[in-house]
């Protein structure tokens, strides 16, 4: 378990796939504070699809195919990023670029139902995670 968390820790980028007026996709810059927190860009389909409906699917790969993240969640518009400093402040250390995009932007978390993990370092093994929420934070 420690080594996928470390995965999620070196990862920087989640595809989201929503649907709520239609299916739609989105990558978006991701860190850990006991659950995945984000910023999602206001007035998109992606953002229309959640406030309609925030239950999603996700996916976190380093493109290398050693490991792929699969899963499903909830989602929670926070609100304004400047509102939660603490969490803004954890995106923004691991994702710098992220900081352009503050005025154009809610902070949202993904509370996630499975984290599926699928491994290919020494084999093809596939599980779910047996994870604490707690264990979900950036060093």
């Amino acid at each position: 378990m420690d080594d996928i968390i470390a995965f999620l820790r070196n990862n920087r980028f989640m595809n989201i796939a929503s649907d709520g007026i239609k299916l739609w996709i989105s990558k978006v810059y991701y860190a850990l504070d006991h659950n995945i927190i984000f910023f999602l860009e206001k007035n998109t389909l992606t953002c229309k699809n959640i406030q309609k409906n925030n239950y999603i699917a996700y996916n976190i790969d380093s493109n290398l195919l050693t490991v792929i993240i699969q899963g499903t969640g909830h989602i929670n518009v926070l609100g304004n990023p400047e509102n939660f400093k603490d969490k803004t402040d954890i995106i923004i250390k691991k994702n710098p670029e992220d900081i352009n995009f503050i005025k154009h932007v809610y902070l949202a978390e993904l509370i996630p139902d499975v984290i599926r993990v699928t491994d290919l370092r020494a084999g093809f093994t596939k599980y779910n995670l047996d994870f604490n929420i707690d264990d979900l934070t950036e060093l």
